[in-house]
């Protein structure tokens, strides 16, 4: 039941980092769908938008906008639109590293529960496991933000990340404390049997499941202002565009139509 507890909670609250063949970024929810197809580095006075491996737009605050490695002389009023733009990408950048973060404790909130529920909240391992939860929670924020203020869109990485470190680090420390907890797990399996009750790990499931539906409400609702503030920006890239036309060859934010759900 873990690793279902947690990858639902990464990937079903409206935002996910998918790593595939390139950088992807998606937000869904059910009024609103905004993708990259890119890597998004955004900064206090820059960005750069990259693609497998390779840089295809750099832009340095005031004036300083590479496409392709070319460089591009500004005016003052596409230098104004590409602050406004860097701006409002720096703070979806910062938004999209809260939102994962949270997506990312509920999940391990979740599994503490559970596993509290199996071995006991005096176990000594539990606080190993709690410190590990810990960590990851620090080392997800420092992949996302690498140097204070620098935020990561669409990072190629993000989702195997997370999932490989759940899976090599934190699965075998439940499958240890399962088989050392067999005879407890075994006896309360065994009492709700014979008395008709839910086995303990039932009721750990259960348990994290509405830990997991409560706090997934907030969440959501923090995903469709992302998905929205992302729409926005789509539209301002429109007028980006128009603008510098040297840029369109780069839909960096998209705004899909909303199917039914």
């Amino acid at each position: 039941m873990w690793k279902p507890i947690a990858l639902s909670t990464l990937i079903g609250l409206g935002i996910s980092t998918q790593a595939m063949a390139h950088d992807s970024l998606h937000v869904d929810t059910s009024d609103c769908n905004v993708s990259t197809d890119y890597a998004i580095e955004v900064g206090p006075d820059f960005f750069n938008v990259g693609r497998e491996n390779e840089q295809l737009v750099t832009f340095q605050h005031p004036n300083q906008l590479l496409i392709d490695g070319e460089p591009l002389p500004l005016n003052s009023q596409q230098k104004q639109l590409l602050q406004e733009y860097r701006q409002q990408l720096h703070i979806a950048g910062r938004d999209t590293l809260v939102l994962t973060l949270e997506a990312v404790d509920i999940a391990m909130d979740g599994l503490s529960i559970a596993i509290s529920a199996l071995a006991g909240p005096d176990h000594p391992d539990i606080l190993e496991l709690q410190q590990f939860s810990a960590e990851l929670i620090q080392r997800t924020e420092d992949r996302l933000n690498q140097e204070g203020e620098i935020y990561q869109l669409g990072d190629e990485e993000m989702g195997n990340y997370i999932e490989k470190t759940i899976a090599e680090e934190f699965e075998p420390r439940i499958e240890r404390l399962a088989m050392e907890s067999a005879g407890t797990i075994a006896w309360h399996a065994l009492k709700a049997a014979f008395t008709g009750g839910e086995s303990i790990e039932e009721q750990a499931t259960e348990e994290a499941e509405r830990l997991i539906e409560q706090r997934a409400e907030n969440i959501e609702q923090s995903a469709y202002r992302l998905c929205t503030q992302l729409s926005t920006i789509d539209q301002l890239e429109t007028d980006l565009h128009q603008l510098v036309p040297e840029l369109s060859r780069y839909d960096l934010i998209k705004t899909d139509p909303i199917n039914a759900h």
